[in-house]
């Protein structure tokens, strides 16, 4: 059985999402420019909507934009499965770690540049 798997190319210039803002009255929001980002990378999207299942996405950026690639994950019986049931999105908590090491184990996170990430 061929394993799918959806690759693009999106050439637009990658921008790093800003911090949320917060108002004089304590609401958070999202800065204009990030949405607008965000925005671009959907409208630019054109393949398919992974309904089901575990997936594994590669993302690779270069200052003409970023390659995606996109494929379910197959389970090997050789592996055990996942012991625990994090429910957060895996980048929050690299981002989180990530964050606690700047200054400690790098001078910035701006230094990492590849990032393997695995939720068990």
């Amino acid at each position: 059985m061929k394993k799918f798997q959806y690759h693009q190319n999106i050439t637009i210039r990658p921008k790093a999402k800003g911090r949320p803002r917060v108002t004089k009255t304590g609401h958070a929001y999202t800065p204009k420019a990030t949405m607008d980002y965000e925005k671009e990378i959907k409208e630019a999207y054109k393949g398919p909507l992974f309904e089901n299942g575990l997936l594994s996405v590669k993302l690779r950026f270069t200052t003409e934009g970023t390659e995606l690639i996109i494929e379910p994950v197959t389970h090997n019986p050789l592996v055990e499965g996942p012991k625990t049931k994090l429910t957060g999105d895996i980048d929050n908590y690299a981002k989180a770690v990530l964050d606690a090491l700047n200054g400690v184990a790098y001078t910035d996170d701006r230094q990492i540049v590849c990032l393997y990430l695995e939720k068990a």
